[in-house]
């Protein structure tokens, strides 16, 4: 006697076009934002784009007055909207945990640069730890930031 489970078919080309095109409407209604080809990002009437030293500004668009400074790019963009919105608590917050997150990932380069470089034992275990306290840090800081940024634009 056959097996007659039921069999799901393999979905086509024509349905997996139309599912992803569904879901970048959704994704544009859901997030404000306009990704330009040079990889700026518009947010209502700001423009956040990367300087001369890759960190990333937000400018008024309106008077091209420069605002703020951030070291991270979603930061720039809750920023914006945090600005826009005039909650500068808000605002203020995001600066920073941006200039945290900045100074753990400042310093666990610095210990991993030298880690490289000690010839004594007993220094590369206190730089072991260092490290291994930054990158926890780090790591922290990297899901706070990612988690309201989540909240921000849901």
């Amino acid at each position: 006697m056959k097996n007659t489970k039921n069999k799901t078919k393999k979905p086509t080309a024509k349905v997996i076009k139309e599912l992803a095109s569904k879901l970048e409407e959704d994704l544009k209604n859901t997030l404000p934002l306009a990704i330009q080809p040079d990889g700026s990002v518009v947010y209502e009437h700001f423009v956040i784009k990367q300087d001369k030293f890759d960190n990333w500004c937000v400018y008024n668009t309106s008077n091209k007055t420069l605002i703020e400074t951030y070291y991270l790019k979603t930061c720039a963009i809750m920023a914006a909207k945090a600005y826009s919105k005039t909650n500068l608590t808000k605002y203020f917050e995001i600066k920073e945990l941006d200039n945290k997150y900045w100074a753990s990932h400042s310093n666990n380069l610095m210990y991993k640069n030298s880690i490289k470089k000690t010839k004594d034992f007993g220094r590369y275990i206190i730089l072991l730890n260092r490290l291994e306290y930054e990158q926890e840090k780090e790591a922290q800081y990297k899901d706070r930031i990612s988690t309201m940024f989540k909240w921000s634009f849901v």
